[in-house]
Parts: structure tokens; sequence; C-alpha cells
């Protein structure tokens, strides 16, 4: 039976371990061996993916949509309540005797000051959908909004688009990542786990997913977090295609879209090449002041009257019924399409990115306490969520609202990647000033993008190799540039073949398998934090 030992929590190497992070010689350690069992499964079935896409397109991706279609109906409770369970958790960690405890031990001093440590966090989880669906997502919801809304009138649908956007955005999704990134940075400081997945499930298995099944369960991870990228990059390729497009006067293609693709993939891979400590910190500063400065423009040249009202009556509404509203997916057991198309799909997104990212965000917890990652990695990503979206949410309503549908009436015809140039073209300012935002947002998404990728590709290459450690945290060039390439191919192909459809079901097949996964990771702070408990007092 696996106990929880008051050394594992109390003590550790103290040290710091920035050192040894600058000194490692990526890809040149003998003892980093690539793990056959983690790597080809996911690698190949990618692969051979691509090649029946390729082969036999319609056909292909019409079974992945009857497949998300299925997935969804049959776990739609699942994914609701278990989400938010996951946020009940980080509250009662927070206010238990494991919030004092220190990643590392009562010795240990961070790898990151605060304010990079914060940077690199954000930067991370928001990637690029922000950009993308922080001025696109409440205009459906307006036009289009759920069973769960009773009565349509303008100021009720202003109000549950912006408070769905909050719900999307903030406090559930950042407490996908909090608590696998909290129970990995405890077991692999701490406990001394190995860097693997199976590292947060030592508290329930102890060490017995420690040979093949832990090998097999770091491989499911690993599929769903290439679908999940792919997914995500998905998004970033639209989103800089419509920046590309205003700017040049010119319409899309599939040499438009390759071109960035493979600059957002050359880009996140050298980053990723070049080093945690040097690549990411460098990035996440950058993106942090430009998210700052796009955001600090918008409010002050934008509706900000009616972003100001809307939004605190937004929030207001929207962690009141936050308990209700985290928990809906339909009525009368029937699934709310709704429900299936957003909510659903969000928490896939993040369910399939949030297992191999805890690994990362764990890694650069080190030398904070329990109650510092939770608000680093849960309360100051939200409050950056709901600012970001009542600001450019509130300002593309507003805009729309004015010109009698027309922003709406743009993504319908243009696809959702134009609702951003869109609005900053109807802002009150000179040409010159616009084609400036224009290229802000440009630089933005690919920085967004290229920030998250960086982080989760250096993960999912330590994860495949062997011989990993706090010592010897990187792993080879070659395993990072060739699941670069995979998630690359992947997202080109889904996007070619089916938009944002193509999308969401990556988001889906990504999602399911991390869900189960999470869940178990719950019940195992659940059981650190009782057992925490009995041993303080």
């Amino acid at each position: 039976m696996w106990r929880l030992q008051a050394k594992w929590l109390g003590q550790g190497n103290g040290h710091s371990l920035s050192r040894r992070l600058h000194q490692n010689k990526v890809g040149l350690d003998q003892a980093v061996k690539i793990k056959p069992i983690v790597f080809f499964p996911p690698f190949v079935c990618f692969v051979l993916a691509l090649f029946q896409a390729f082969g036999h397109g319609k056909e292909f991706f019409g079974e992945l949509s009857k497949v998300q279609d299925v997935l969804l109906s049959l776990l739609g409770n699942v994914f609701t309540w278990g989400t938010f369970l996951l946020l009940i958790s980080c509250v009662v960690a927070y206010f238990s005797p494991l919030g004092k405890v220190r990643i590392g031990g009562e010795g240990a001093k961070p790898i990151l000051d605060k304010w990079r440590w914060f940077a690199v966090a954000l930067c991370t989880t928001v990637a690029v959908g922000v950009l993308f669906w922080g001025t696109a997502e409440p205009l459906f919801h307006y036009y289009q909004p759920s069973a769960w809304l009773k009565e349509e009138s303008e100021q009720n649908k202003i109000l549950f688009s912006l408070s769905s956007l909050f719900l999307h955005w903030s406090l559930t999704p950042y407490a996908i990542y909090t608590v696998p990134a909290l129970v990995f940075a405890l077991m692999y400081y701490n406990a001394k786990k190995p860097f693997s997945l199976t590292a947060p499930l030592s508290p329930l298995f102890g060490d017995r997913l420690n040979g093949r099944a832990g090998e097999l369960i770091d491989s499911i991870c690993l599929f769903s977090l290439v679908a999940g990228m792919s997914a995500s990059l998905g998004t970033g390729v639209l989103t800089l295609s419509g920046g590309i497009r205003e700017l040049m006067h010119t319409s899309s293609s599939v040499w438009l879209l390759g071109g960035i693709l493979i600059a957002i993939v050359g880009a996140f891979v050298f980053a990723a090449v070049s080093g945690v400590t040097r690549g990411i910190r460098l990035l996440s500063e950058v993106n942090a002041s430009v998210f700052v400065v796009l955001a600090l423009l918008v409010f002050c040249v934008g509706p900000t009257g009616f972003i100001l009202k809307n939004g605190f009556q937004s929030f207001v509404s929207y962690f009141t019924e936050l308990p209700s509203r985290s928990v809906y997916s339909g009525v009368n057991g029937v699934v709310d399409p709704w429900a299936k198309s957003w909510t659903l799909f969000y928490w896939c997104n993040w369910l399939a990115w949030a297992p191999v990212t805890a690994l990362f965000l764990g890694r650069i917890s080190y030398g904070y306490t329990v109650r510092e990652v939770i608000i680093t990695n849960l309360i100051l990503p939200s409050i950056f969520a709901i600012v970001w979206m009542a600001i450019f949410g509130g300002w593309a309503l507003e805009t729309d609202l004015k010109s009698s549908g027309e922003i709406f009436q743009i993504i319908q015809s243009q696809g959702a990647e134009a609702a951003l140039y869109a609005l900053i073209g109807k802002l009150g300012i000179a040409s010159w000033l616009k084609i400036i935002c224009i290229v802000l947002v440009l630089v933005t998404a690919f920085l967004a993008y290229v920030t998250s990728a960086e982080a989760n590709t250096s993960a999912m290459a330590a994860m495949s190799t062997k011989g990993i450690s706090p010592e010897n945290p990187e792993a080879p060039t070659s395993i990072k540039i060739l699941w670069g390439i995979c998630i690359g191919l992947t997202s080109g192909v889904m996007v070619a073949g089916q938009g944002i459809e193509g999308i969401k079901t990556l988001s889906v097949l990504g999602g399911v398998p991390s869900l189960f996964l999470i869940l178990l990771v719950l019940g195992s702070l659940l059981k650190l934090i009782f057992q925490t408990k009995k041993t303080l007092s």
C-alpha cells in the first residue's frame, strides 16, 4: 500500500536547479534513449491516419465525425462533472495543510522568479485561442444561444455570451491544468518518482505502473497531446492567414496555409531545441507583454463603457451560476447541441493538452509552495482570461450590434478567423495604426502558439526517452523534431480537409483518453490532501 511519507513532502534537494538546467547539453547525453512503447504507437497511429486522410479523405473525415458525436453523447456528463470536481479539488487543496508544502523540499530555491514563472505558465496554456475565439465566439453565442437561455432579450444574450466565454476560458480550464501539474510536481521532486505521467498516479497505485503499464499510459497521453496541439496549431494557422489576407489584400490558398504552418512548426521546434530556460522564458516574457499592450489598446480606443458595464454584469452572472453552468450538458438526458459544440469541445481541448502540459508546469514549479502553484496556475491566469475576454468579447458584441450584425456576417462568409481583423478595421483610429494593430495581432498569434508548443514538444520528447531526470532534463533534438513534424502534418491535413470542424474533431479525439487519466490524478490529489492532514495534525 502506497503511503505518503512526510519526508517526501517536507524534504528534498534544496539547491537551485537553474545551473543544472543551463549546463545540460541538449541531445548529447548518452544515457538518454528512446522508449519504444511510448514513442512508436502514437507516432505510427498518426502516420497511418495521415496516409488514410490523403488516400480516402472524404470517407476518413466522415468516420471521424461519427466517432466524435458518439463519444460526446455518451460522455457528456462525465466531462462536465469531472471538470467541475477538478476545480473544487483545487479550492480544497489550497486551504488544506497540503497548501503549505514546498515543491522540492523546504530548502528548494525556485528556477524562475514569480513574474517569469507566471508569464511562462500563462503563455504555455493560453496559446492562440484567446485571439481566435475571443472575438468570434461571443457572436456565435449571441446569434445561436443554448437552450439554457430561457429569455432571449438582447441584454440577456449579451450576458450569456460573455459569461459563456468566462466559463470556457477561466477557472475550470485552468483547474484542468493545475491538478495534474501540482500532483506531478510533488511526486517528481518530493517523492523522487520518474519523469512520467505515471508519477501523479503513484499515490493510488504505488510503483505498480512503473513498467510496461506506465509506458502505455504515457503513449496514450502522447496521442492525446498530438491531437490537441494539432487542433491548436490549426487555430493559429487560420488566425495568421486571416491577418495576412487583410494586410496583403489576397485570398486564402493552400500555399498560404502551408507556408504559415511551416513557419510555426519550424519556430517552435527550433525554440524547443534551444532549451527550456532560454527559449520559453524569453518568448513568454515578450508574449505576455504584447498581450497586455493589445488589451490596453482595445480597452482605451474601443467601447470602454460597454466593456466595463457588461463585463462586470457577466462576471456576476458567471460566478453565481458557476456550479449549474459547469455541469450542464443538456436537458432530460439529451445532449444540447450548443453544449456539444462549445463546452464539451473546450473541455476535450483543454484535457488533451493537460497531462503532458502538467509535466512542464510541474517542472517549473520547483521551489514554490502548493498554494503558490495554485495561485500562479489557476487564479492569476483566470483573472487574465476574464479581463481579456471581457475586453475583446465586449468589443466584438458592441461593434456587431451597432453595425446590424455585419461582423457575424463576415464570420459566416469568410470564417471565424476574419472576425478580429474586421473589428480592427472598424476602430476609430488612423489607417497606419490599424496596420500596426494587425501586425501586433500576427506577432502575438505566432508567439502564443510557438511558446505553448515549444514547452509541450520538450515534454513530449522527454516522455519518449529514458534517462530524463532533474539533473538531465532535456531529450534528444531528433525526437523533438519528429514530434514537431508529426504535429504540423496532422494539423495541415485536418484544417485543409475540414477547417474549424477538423479542429474540433481533433480536440475530441485527444480529450477523451486524457479525461480518465486526469480523473485518476484527481483521486491522487484527494489522497494527498487527506493523508497530509493526518501527518500534520
